[in-house]
């Protein structure tokens, strides 16, 4: 049990709240991209190991989110001892832990399945604005919350095949869902509009012509979203044509 959010996080997270949700394990991988620099938009990158990074090996924390963090940097996943950003801070200080906009990249020695198991339709949300409801509840009034929360949060992950069964099979569900599962299971076309994250309002086509790299990435990393593959050829094949 951890005190901020169970088995999950958000990239506006601190190090001590990270170094919580992780059952208080060390060390442990973190990095952050403050806006306005390469990787503030571009979740591949921000996950990655790729840039600057820090193994945090000890924390001396106040106020139970604040305080000091200790480690060493990292550049594109080796350690740096002799990295010109770290020498204006003594001791291995870990620079802005405090602050947010941290996300977690690895545990080393440690199955990340353990610590952010994927849950099941009955397990009981412990943060927000459904907290003391479990995922079924939630999912049959309002599945575009289970859809932004899995898709906003990488590491709070949810069996969406397991809850859709697990919805038609119970009849009290499924008379309250009434066009809920249909609503949720619909395939996402070009033209639909995003209902989450930084783009939230926008269609995938708008969004597409400012930030092509993002719908890339949602078409191969957002496993909770169906998408109606054939609406994204267009865009697709043009990228491929324009690469070549």
């Amino acid at each position: 049990m951890t005190l901020f959010k169970q088995n999950g996080m958000y990239p506006k997270d601190n190090v001590f709240q990270i170094y919580y949700n992780i059952g208080k394990r060390l060390p442990f991988q973190v990095k952050r991209s403050p806006l306005g620099l390469k990787g503030s938009y571009d979740e591949a990158y921000r996950y990655s190991q790729e840039g600057r990074t820090f193994m945090v090996e000890s924390l001396k924390i106040r106020n139970k989110t604040y305080g000091t963090a200790y480690g060493y940097c990292m550049i594109d996943g080796l350690r740096d001892d002799n990295n010109e950003y770290m020498k204006s801070y003594e001791d291995g200080t870990v620079p802005c832990a405090g602050c947010g906009g941290w996300v977690l990249i690895d545990i080393p020695g440690v199955d990340m399945n353990e610590v952010f198991p994927i849950h099941g339709p009955e397990f009981t949300l412990q943060f927000g604005k459904y907290k003391g409801e479990t995922i079924a509840e939630v999912y049959i009034k309002d599945p575009q919350y289970i859809l932004w929360l899995t898709n906003s949060d990488r590491y709070f992950r949810i069996d969406i095949n397991a809850l859709k069964e697990f919805v038609k099979n119970d009849e009290q569900l499924q008379i309250k869902s009434k066009t809920g599962i249909k609503d949720a299971s619909k395939e996402t076309t070009i033209d639909d509009t995003i209902t989450f994250g930084k783009y939230k309002g926008l269609t995938y086509r708008d969004v597409y012509d400012k930030d092509p790299n993002y719908i890339n990435w949602a078409l191969e990393n957002i496993h909770t979203i169906e998408f109606d593959l054939k609406s994204f050829e267009n865009i697709l094949n043009k990228k491929n044509v324009e690469g070549e």
